[in-house]
């Protein structure tokens, strides 16, 4: 009995104490404003710090919220501005607050998991980030054009000039020899698909063997994203930012954010653009001019085979001109309720008509996202994209027979016959002129494509020191992909097999889905604030693409069926990954230090044990020191490590059956490449360490980062004896490491009323080396000859190696005079830059803005094949250093791996801000913000390389052996007007 008195008084005690505290809190009103224009700013947050209490300003920029007894301070956040605490005295009731605008992006928040994020200022990892407005200032093609010379420690290639995509991001390099070159993208939480699929162009240029290969031009699917939708992205470059994302992260991860809606009025905004793209004048190849029949008869070396005419036909700028103007239209509107409801809805429609004749590249993309809030306990967000894409890039790059490609039939065609008259070409054996072959023939991707995602999130438990939520989020991606090759029979080309008449059908389906389950808790305490993240994430990818082949077309057909030779070929994979993964972060002694330990455990059906967990950890640490010199604000030391991992290919553990016909009848006979059930991922250990300082009341950043990656199991073909039956068998026998450094200096060297101006500079380079191969040291990638250059992957050189072989053999004897060696000739060189570097620098006067961004990569190598294209038939302009250069190929010189750096101006922006009572009259009471703008990109190259671009790559995506340029597309400069208006 006495027990259970006392139990009833201890309750009545806590309770009385509850009650007391929760007399103990006052109400505290305030407003919060921009510095300078005092403008009120919507959507700031407001937090009591050392609690998890928080609040956000309305429409009017001001607040309210519970604050316990005594003195506090409140720590006042929001987009776009730097952060501030604010005292708040025992008896104060009320107060104001300004807020600076952030420049240089010093305040923004920084992924550290799947479900967590943390201040930028207390960051671990060298993260990059970009803003909606850096990637929308000049219109690009494509998400991943926009990115270029932005990212420290990002390469970012073209692989030629045509429209609609074929780009590849390396992070830090190169990663692997033969498992996935691209990094993980991430939009939403929803992990979406980056592969590229050939339509078959292959069908028409025999570039390779088979329907389609590489060499098709393909298109990296990343292009399908639409960067006016685009609010942040993320890039976690390495396994020690990324190691939660387990064994997709060893290439690094870009994090998207799309926009979402904001409390307060709707705003709606519009944007218009129209422009051109024009062949870059300074990079043409310059065609041989012809002074009279007789020289043209000395070239020939007879009578010429169609009458000689006098006009020198510049083909480059006949041919390389668009068909009309390119626009891109951007709409939008955002905005929220009082009662929890926050909307996003944008529509955009671009037209891209490119420099070659009949290619261009459409994309229209619709935009929905709708958060709710119901109670104070759920919060709902639901994000849907809906694209399409219709491109024709026509055809360019490597060809064998028929000669097809514009490149080389300039290449072969002297300049005093006219080709823009689309009559066969006599100095082609085939006849091609690719006047008539863009007419004729047509090579259209169509492209449909969702990408979408729901999420919940509830408040679990909340007090004034904790709080416990649990989030599920599901998403989707997925698209069709249909590819279509029509060359008709009236192509002159067609001849050349006996078969005219060639379609194509190329048809694909792709979806990605994942479904996230995570729980997230935050205990705020006077001396730290620990957040715990754990959770599960499941992942399903499925492709399938099928292509079928008909050659003999009737004329004028369209079905594929009514073709007289039939074939056709599939190709698929499913795919089914589970992680489990869980984080622990403190945040300490007055948010100074930052502790994160991490581990993802996962595993995968395309690796030999599909049962078998992987353990991907990751370690980081970051700690602002407290004792500055003079004019110093912050100096942060970072520390990280992390684990990640990059999948085997799909089938790399499986024996395959080809179907095979015996005796009349259909069977299966066993693949000559041996499965490999203990086929796992390659894993990557990076460790980084960097320092960051702000100086200057917040006018300079500077960050300094250094990296090494040691790369193990990399995933190689292996060679069998053939006793076994087999002739190969993919295993993981070989280690790498990569050491690299990144620089980041951020400024305003000038604010002032009448002039800002602030500048981004990035660097990074890096180094690699093979230090162990269980294979013969071999020439990796694809490429066509060791006498231009080639990969060379052995041990102890870098992986980035090309090697030249040179005519003659070096012969050693020994000091008796016997025979010891032949050994050929060769020599390395490095693919890879020595460094890159890019200067964004904005300039602010008055209502008008200037933004200009260069983008420099200094050094490494690429095989000119074109140039030997051109030599062999004596057609370039300098006939002197040609047939100089060719003799010195006949002596076995390397004459075709030439430099590869350049120097291009990316962006110039010039806008004018129209004064806001012009716009209203012109526009409607409502109009704020209206632009003029002009811009342009990749206006100039400055570069040593002879050829159209050392930024190329025939064979499309890979990770070594990209630098072979081939007759490519060649690269194009745009200029666009626009007006823009915010209502």
């Amino acid at each position: 009995m006495s027990r259970i008195r006392f139990l009833l008084v201890t309750l009545a005690c806590l309770a009385l104490s509850a009650t007391s505290a929760s007399a103990q809190v006052r109400r505290v009103t305030g407003v919060i404003t921009a510095t300078g224009s005092g403008e009120p700013l919507s959507a700031a947050s407001v937090q009591v710090v050392g609690t998890t209490t928080g609040t956000y300003t309305n429409e009017q920029g001001r607040f309210s919220i519970s604050v316990p007894a005594g003195s506090q301070q409140l720590r006042v956040r929001r987009i776009g501005y730097l952060a501030k605490v604010v005292p708040v005295t025992a008896n104060q009731t009320d107060v104001t607050v300004t807020l600076d605008k952030d420049v240089l992006q010093l305040e923004t928040q920084v992924v550290t998991g799947t479900a967590t994020s943390v201040a930028r200022a207390n960051a671990a990892n060298a993260v990059s980030q970009v803003t909606a407005e850096q990637l929308t200032r000049a219109p690009a093609q494509t998400l991943d054009n926009a990115l270029q010379g932005k990212i420290a420690g990002a390469t970012i290639t073209v692989n030629s000039g045509a429209p609609g995509g074929g780009s590849q991001v390396q992070l830090r390099g190169v990663t692997s020899i033969n498992a996935t070159s691209s990094p993980l993208y991430v939009v939403d939480g929803v992990i979406v698909s980056n592969q590229s699929f050939g339509i078959g162009l292959n069908s028409i240029t025999n570039a390779g063997g088979g329907i389609s290969t590489s060499q098709d031009q393909q298109v990296n699917r990343t292009a399908d994203l639409n960067p006016e939708d685009i609010e942040s992205i993320e890039v976690l470059k390495g396994p020690a930012a990324g190691a939660i994302y387990g064994s997709k992260a060893s290439n690094g991860v870009i994090v998207i954010r799309t926009k979402r809606g904001a409390n307060g009025r709707t705003q709606f905004s519009a944007t218009q653009r129209l422009g051109t793209y024009q062949l870059q004048g300074n990079r043409k190849l310059g065609i041989r001019c012809f002074s009279s029949q007789q020289e043209a008869e000395d070239w020939y070396g007879g009578a010429l085979p169609a009458p000689y005419d006098p006009t020198c036909h510049d083909f480059e700028s006949e041919f390389y001109k668009p068909d009309g103007p390119s626009y891109q239209t951007a709409l939008s509107l955002r905005g929220g309720t009082n009662t929890g409801t926050n909307y996003y809805v944008s529509g955009f429609a671009q037209r891209d008509n490119a420099i070659q004749r009949g290619s261009y590249y459409n994309k229209q993309s619709l935009q929905g996202n709708l958060g709710q809030t119901i109670g104070s306990k759920l919060t709902l967000q639901a994000n849907n994209n809906f694209i399409h894409t219709l491109t024709d890039r026509g055809v360019s790059g490597n060809d064998n027979s028929p000669i097809i490609s514009p490149g080389d039939i300039f290449s072969t065609t002297p300049s005093f016959f006219d080709l823009k008259s689309g009559a066969r070409n006599p100095y082609i054996g085939e006849g091609t002129n690719p006047f008539q072959t863009a007419t004729v023939t047509k090579e259209p991707e169509d492209v449909y494509r969702y990408i979408g995602n729901v999420s919940a999130t509830w408040t679990a438990y909340t007090s004034q020191r904790q709080t416990f939520d649990i989030t599920a989020l599901g998403g989707i991606d997925a698209f069709t992909d249909h590819g279509k090759v029509n060359s008709p029979s009236i192509a002159y080309y067609e001849s050349a097999d006996g078969q005219p008449g060639t379609l194509v059908n190329s048809d694909v389906t792709s979806q990605y889905a994942n479904l996230n389950l995570s729980g997230v808790h935050r205990l705020t305490m006077s001396p730290f604030t620990a957040t715990t993240s754990f959770g599960l994430r499941r992942e399903f990818r499925n492709s399938d693409q099928l292509w079928n082949q008909a050659r003999t077309v009737p004329a004028g057909a369209q079905n594929i069926r009514l073709g007289l030779n039939q074939s056709n070929t599939e190709t698929r994979f499913q795919v089914k990954d589970l992680a489990y993964f869980a984080q622990e972060e403190l945040l300490m002694f007055n948010e100074r230090l930052l502790l994160t330990g991490a581990v993802n455990a996962e595993r995968s059906s395309v690796n030999g044990d599909d049962k078998k967990f992987y353990a991907y950890p990751k370690f980081a640490a970051s700690y602002r020191v407290p004792f500055l010199p003079p004019h110093t604000d912050e100096v942060k030391l970072r520390f990280a490590f992390g684990r990640a991992g990059n999948q085997p290919g799909f089938g790399a553990k499986y024996t395959t059956l080809p179907v095979s016909p015996y005796s009349g009848q259909l069977g299966g006979l066993i693949s000559s490449i041996a499965g490999n059930p203990d086929i796992k991922p390659e894993t990557s250990n990076e460790t980084e360490g960097g320092i960051d300082v702000q100086l200057f009341s917040g006018r300079m950043s500077v960050s300094a980062t250094l990296f090494r990656d040691r790369i193990t199991d990399l995933i190689l073909n292996a060679a069998v004896a053939p006793s076994t039956g087999f002739s190969s068998k993919t295993i993981n026998g070989g280690a790498m490491f990569k050491t690299g450094t990144e620089l980041e200096l951020q400024a305003t060297p000038i604010q002032t009323k009448a002039l800002t101006w602030t500048s981004h500079t990035t660097f990074s380079n890096y180094n690699s080396r093979v230090t162990r191969l269980d294979v013969p040291c071999s020439n990796g990638g694809s490429f066509f000859s060791v006498r231009y250059g080639a990969s060379w992957i052995c041990q102890g050189n870098s992986i980035t190696s090309v090697q030249v072989n040179h005519a003659g053999f070096d012969t050693t004897f020994s000091s008796t005079g016997a025979f010891v060696s032949r050994v050929r000739k060769t020599q390395l060189f490095e693919s890879a830059p020595d460094f890159q570097m890019g200067f964004q620098n904005d300039f602010t006067v008055g209502r008008f803005r200037l933004g200009g961004l260069l983008d420099w990569r200094k050094g490494g190598y690429t095989v000119n094949l074109t140039n030997n294209y051109w030599d062999g038939t004596n057609l370039l302009a300098d006939t002197a250093t040609s047939q100089a250069r060719l003799a010195a190929f006949s002596t076995g010189a390397g004459v075709y791996l030439e430099k590869a750096t350049f120097l291009k101006l990316r962006e110039i922006n010039l806008s004018y801000g129209i004064p806001t009572s012009v716009a209203r009259r012109v526009f409607g009471s409502s109009a704020q913000d209206v632009r003029l703008e002009f811009a342009g990109r990749n206006l100039y190259t400055w570069a040593p390389y002879t050829g159209y671009d050392p930024e190329v790559s025939n064979f499309g995506n890979q990770n070594i052996g990209r630098f072979q340029d081939v007759t490519p597309y060649p690269p194009s400069r745009s200029f666009f007007f626009a007006i823009s208006a915010n209502f």
